[in-house]
C-alpha cells in the first residue's frame, strides 16, 4: 500500500467516518433482529471487521507519520511495573463501587457478552483511540494534547449507544465524567508503553468487573 502524509483533514474525515458507522449500527442492529443468537453473531461480526479493519489500514497508510508504529504498539512487550498498580486500581476501585451501592454479583454473564465485552472490545477500542485517533493527532499536537482529544472522541463515540438505550442526563454526565477519566488513563498507558497491549488489558479487566459488579 502507498503511504501518504498524514494531514488534520485527514484525522477529521476519519473520525466522522467511524462515527457515522457506528451510529447507523447504533440505529438499525435492533431493526434487523432475527434471533437472540444471530443477533450476537451479526455484532461481533460487526465488531470484528469494523472496528480493527478501519484502524489498522489507516496505521499502515500512515505508519511513517505516527509517533508509534503499528509494528512497535503490537510487539512491545507491556511493562508490569506499568501495568499492575492499573489493574489494582481497577479491583479497587470497582469493589469500592459493588459496596457502595451493590445489588450482587451478576453472574449470569453470557458466553457473547464475554467475548464481545472483555476479551474483544478493549482491543478493538485500544486500537482504534490509541493505536490511530491519539497516535495520528499527537503528530500535530504533541503527546498531552493528543490523549485529551482522543479521549473527547472516545468518549463522543459512546454517546449514540447511552442514548439508543434511553440513559437520562445524570446518567450521560456521570458516565462521561468516568468514561473520560478512564480514557486518559489508557492513553497514558499507551504513551508510556509505545504499545496498546498494557490498555487493552486494563481495558478489558475493568469491563469484565464493571460487567460482573
Amino acid at each position: 500500500m502507498k503511504k501518504r502524509s498524514l494531514d488534520v483533514k485527514t484525522i477529521v474525515f476519519s473520525y466522522l467516518i467511524f462515527l457515522a458507522g457506528w451510529i447507523i449500527w447504533s440505529k438499525t442492529n435492533k431493526l434487523i433482529s432475527i434471533n437472540e443468537y444471530i443477533d450476537w453473531g451479526i455484532g461481533l461480526l460487526v465488531h470484528i471487521i469494523w472496528w480493527p479493519l478501519f484502524a489498522i489500514v489507516l496505521i499502515k497508510r500512515y505508519n511513517d507519520n505516527l509517533t508509534v508504529s503499528l509494528e512497535e504498539m503490537l510487539f512491545t512487550k507491556p511493562k508490569l511495573k506499568l501495568l499492575i498498580p492499573l489493574l489494582a486500581f481497577a479491583l479497587v476501585y470497582n469493589i469500592g463501587v459493588y459496596f457502595l451501592d451493590s445489588d450482587g454479583f451478576r453472574l449470569e454473564m453470557k458466553v457473547y457478552d464475554f467475548i464481545v465485552t472483555v476479551l474483544t472490545v478493549g482491543f478493538f477500542e485500544e486500537i482504534v483511540f490509541r493505536g490511530w485517533f491519539q497516535n495520528a493527532i499527537s503528530r500535530f499536537t504533541g503527546n498531552r494534547i493528543g490523549n485529551l482529544l482522543a479521549s473527547f472522541l472516545f468518549l463522543f463515540i459512546h454517546y449514540p449507544s447511552w442514548i439508543s438505550h434511553g440513559y437520562g442526563i445524570i446518567a450521560i454526565i456521570t458516565n462521561s465524567i468516568i468514561l473520560y477519566g478512564l480514557s486518559l488513563l489508557f492513553g497514558w498507558t499507551f504513551r508510556k508503553n509505545r504499545s496498546i497491549w498494557p490498555g487493552v488489558i486494563f481495558h478489558s479487566f475493568w469491563d469484565l468487573l464493571s460487567f460482573i459488579m
